[in-house]
């Protein structure tokens, strides 16, 4: 039996009382544009640069493999992004209805020892979902009715 996805219920009582729900076409110019929107939004609540870094950074890895690999080949699709600021974090849940991640589980980050390797001897890619592993808390994913559901927070003290 697959646990049904977190509400907004569930969230703690917000401090800032601020959300934000928007539909994304799964393009990467939409991305952009939604990423732009979100960031104004957010330094007007004042909220520490570092944390809106950190947030752009892990959102544009998630939004732009959900563009690249949940969607490839497909002609279309969307991915909802909602965001809100409870408890001094930025809590998100992205949902799409592409291709489920493979093994039906969040990628585990590649960790490469740089002092071992030589620099021509690194991937090209690769190192997204370390950083969004290393960038965030409380990283989940479930594919549940035909969606996948990336649920993430950035504490904004940290």
């Amino acid at each position: 039996m697959t646990p049904e996805p977190v509400t907004q219920g569930d969230l703690p009582p917000p401090i800032l009382g601020w959300s934000q729900s928007a539909i994304i076409g799964a393009t990467s110019a939409e991305v952009s544009r939604a990423l732009t929107g979100l960031r104004g939004n957010l330094i007007r609540l004042g909220l520490p640069e570092d944390a809106l870094i950190r947030l752009e950074l892990v959102l544009a890895e998630i939004m732009n493999n959900i563009v690249e690999h949940a969607y490839a080949g497909a002609d279309s699709g969307d991915m909802t992004l909602e965001a809100s600021v409870h408890g001094r974090a930025i809590w998100c849940h992205l949902r799409d209805k592409g291709r489920a991640m493979p093994g039906g589980k969040l990628p585990c980050p590649r960790r490469y020892d740089l002092d071992a390797m030589r620099m021509d001897d690194l991937p090209e890619g690769g190192f997204g979902w370390g950083l969004i592993h290393d960038l965030t808390q409380g990283l989940s994913y479930r594919r549940f009715a035909e969606e996948n559901h990336v649920r993430f927070r950035i504490d904004l003290d940290s």
